[in-house]
């Protein structure tokens, strides 16, 4: 009785409910939109990472990440990739020969990290394949391929077909020249990456090196979810050996990926502070207007304690619906957004050196709803506070010789 007395009540000013529920939802939605921005870049760098060239996991011998010596090699690194490719979630792992030298054009020269990779293997692990936008994946290409990234081709002056010297250090100590011709120009979500990576075939760079090590095994998983099972298979299988998952090799977007609820949260709970005020002055206002009314029903025995409690369902209802409206409203755009997409090519130069892809997809994780649930629960018991202790607090007899 006292919740159906309380939404009444609520409707009573029909004009400044409805403002008020107005506001609430539109705060919500553009918070919730906000948010989705938020977690759809998050998600974006840690995606693009992944499908450029970190794959979901990646197998070392110890202490290789921090040296990156040549003969830091793996021992057995066939056992160890038939091993990988057994475990259930695992779809695809590309055995990597990396080599750091200098790239040479009759412009300029430049360090850069010299990948050595088995084509067909590389494309179950990584989508830097479709990143191709001049030539091929080493399809049809002649003696000596390779793949340059775009901002590469342009500091060094580079052609689709043109020469290109690549220059290294073998493990008998003495330095290699080799010319390669360019057979493709990829251009993935990171100029970083797009101007510090070659990649060769790793049986060419065998043949040059006069050895083939392999430095590095990288693993794709079907989804993100079996990350930890799979790398704790792997790691008991090989223990003298390092498995680590992206979160391992690059900390900052673990931290990103991990982030992004919490900015969100953080987003949402400054909008629903700023609105706290407007609901709490919309109350005082309800509980002002209606001094005579609440003396009437203190005067003919109505408790305060169920006069404070129907002020605060009062609050609460007034909240709720708004909320929900909100929560819908921006539930709706994100799942439109979210499949369309928002084109931010005109900002793509700015947004490639922090490797975000020029295509952004709003979402906000699941978990966010309900913290949202609880962090307007919350906002309308502190924005009921004040009215209802105001409501709780008049004399009964002063209250009915209140005029209005």
């Amino acid at each position: 009785m006292l919740i159906a007395l309380a939404w009444k009540n609520i409707w009573r000013s029909k004009r400044r409910s409805a403002i008020m529920i107005a506001a609430i939802a539109s705060g919500l939605w553009g918070g919730l939109f906000a948010a989705g921005i938020f977690t759809g870049m998050y998600d974006s760098i840690v995606s693009t990472s992944i499908d450029r060239d970190l794959a979901h996991m990646q197998i070392h011998a110890p202490g290789f990440t921090e040296e990156r010596l040549l003969s830091m090699a793996l021992s057995g690194p066939d056992s160890i990739e038939q091993s990988a490719r057994a475990v259930a979630g695992v779809t695809g792992v590309s055995p990597r020969t990396l080599v750091d030298g200098m790239a040479s054009s009759a412009v300029t020269a430049t360090g850069v990290r010299i990948v050595g990779l088995e084509p067909a293997k590389e494309r179950a692990a990584t989508a830097i394949a479709h990143r191709i936008t001049e030539g091929s994946f080493f399809e049809g290409s002649g003696r000596l391929p390779v793949l340059v990234g775009k901002k590469l081709k342009e500091k060094l002056g580079l052609r689709l077909k043109g020469k290109l010297v690549l220059s290294f250090q073998r493990p008998d100590g003495t330095i290699m020249y080799s010319a390669f011709r360019v057979a493709g120009i990829f251009n993935t979500e990171s100029t970083p990456f797009d101007g510090s990576t070659v990649m060769v075939r790793s049986s060419d760079l065998a043949e040059l090196l006069g050895a083939h090590p392999v430095h590095e095994i990288a693993i794709r998983l079907a989804t993100n979810d079996s990350l930890g099972s799979v790398q704790r298979k792997l790691a008991a299988a090989w223990p003298g050996v390092r498995v680590e998952s992206w979160k391992d090799l690059a900390p900052e977007l673990k931290l990103s990926a991990e982030s992004a609820d919490v900015t969100a949260a953080v987003f949402l709970g400054i909008i629903l502070l700023a609105l706290l005020f407007g609901v709490t002055n919309t109350m005082l206002m309800s509980v002002l207007d209606r001094v005579r009314e609440f003396g009437m029903l203190m005067a003919v025995g109505m408790k305060r304690r169920r006069l404070f409690s129907m002020i605060m369902l009062e609050t609460f209802l007034l909240s709720l619906t708004g909320s929900i409206a909100g929560t819908l409203l921006g539930a709706l755009t994100l799942a439109w957004a979210g499949t369309a997409g928002i084109d931010l090519a005109w900002f793509s130069e700015g947004l490639t050196m922090y490797g975000m892809s020029a295509m952004l997809y709003p979402a906000v994780h699941a978990v966010l709803y309900p913290t949202l649930g609880a962090m307007v629960m919350a906002a309308s018991f502190l924005a009921a506070l004040y009215p209802a202790i105001k409501a709780v607090r008049l004399v009964p007899s002063a209250a009915l010789s209140t005029f209005g």
